[in-house]
């Protein structure tokens, strides 16, 4: 069966891949991923996210109907949801339902959290639920620094939750989620020598590895320095996005990108048009003939975004070209 999914899921990104070469507008295929906010909630304040300078009125959670309409929508279409984006999704009153439904349906589901509120009873549940991946942001082994980056995050406490989930799920001998560090590249000189004794103690708890990550400038929504960072003014590449993932915020309106923060760029509303709809609806197939023609300086976000200026290999910036193989041809395991 495995050999099976992964012919299916090669076969997927060959075809992805000769519609981006080529420019097609009007897609064939069913996006492959599909970001559903749960909530654009958070309990950080993180220098290098714009959360916080989202306004209060624009923030909600994703109703239960919305959501498992979506999930009875894609349900043998797409590769697999991610269940996050500009919020901390542990914070949704109906995770644990929504985590349900979703395995219901057999599609493949990841959470990314900061967890803070991982609690050992949210834990649990989670474990039972089946989620297939929980990615934990953590950007330091150094507390000062760690608690500068996630403020007013604490290091012990959420050091803490990350392990006794590790130890949970040692406990119940299961094979998923598969667990995630992420590290965001916060130090101009990280390392390997000071990130070692740290990644070490959670891999003997069971950790299945550890993605690091490099700022990036949320399409223009985050300004000052960065590592590395990548002048606005380099070459402008390309961007996968519109060919191969749709973005659902908490109240049904959807977006191309994960980038665009701010949902500057709306492609249509659930409310009013299906996913089907939209992915091939006007707005997607003109955003699409702009990428492919490079006309970037007219379409915001992109024309701040520092993603499409990076190095790539086939659309897909090479730092994460290793992490993108792995996930979408041999999946998470």
């Amino acid at each position: 069966m495995r050999s099976m999914g992964t012919y299916r899921e090669l076969k997927r990104l060959v075809r992805i891949g000769k519609a981006f070469r080529k420019g097609e507008t009007s897609l064939s295929y069913f996006p492959s991923r599909i970001w559903i906010e749960l909530t654009n909630h958070c309990n950080l304040k993180c220098p290098l996210c714009p959360n916080q300078n989202l306004p209060k009125e624009n923030k909600g959670y994703i109703s239960p109907g919305l959501f498992k309409e979506i999930v009875d929508q894609v349900q043998g279409q797409v590769n697999d949801l991610y269940l996050f984006h500009r919020g901390e999704s542990l914070l949704h009153p109906n995770l644990i339902e929504l985590i349900d439904y979703a395995q219901s349906r057999k599609i493949p589901c990841r959470i990314h959290t900061n967890a803070t509120v991982l609690s050992e009873a949210v834990s649990k549940e989670m474990l039972n639920a089946g989620l297939d991946v929980l990615s934990f942001s953590f950007d330091s082994g150094r507390p000062s620094l760690y608690e500068k980056s996630r403020y007013p995050a604490k290091f012990e406490k959420t050091l803490g939750n990350i392990k006794r989930f590790l130890q949970l799920k040692m406990e119940s001998r299961k094979r998923k989620p598969v667990t995630i560090l992420q590290m965001m590249g916060i130090e101009k000189n990280h390392r390997e020598l000071e990130r070692k004794p740290f990644v070490s103690s959670l891999k003997s708890l069971g950790l299945n590895r550890v993605v690091l990550r490099r700022p990036h400038n949320w399409g223009g929504a985050i300004s000052g320095p960065l590592e590395s960072p990548v002048k606005q003014s380099g070459p402008f590449f390309s961007c996968t996005f519109p060919w191969y993932a749709l973005i659902v915020y908490w109240n049904g309106l959807v977006g191309p990108c994960p980038q665009d923060f701010f949902a500057r760029m709306i492609m249509g509303d659930l409310k009013k048009k299906s996913i089907l709809e939209i992915w091939n609806g006007p707005e997607m197939q003109e955003l699409r003939q702009k990428i492919k023609d490079r006309e970037h300086r007219f379409l915001d976000p992109c024309r701040q975004c520092d993603r499409p200026r990076r190095k790539t290999l086939a659309g897909v910036p090479t730092e994460y070209v290793k992490t993108f193989l792995k996930e979408n041809i041999r999946g998470y395991n």
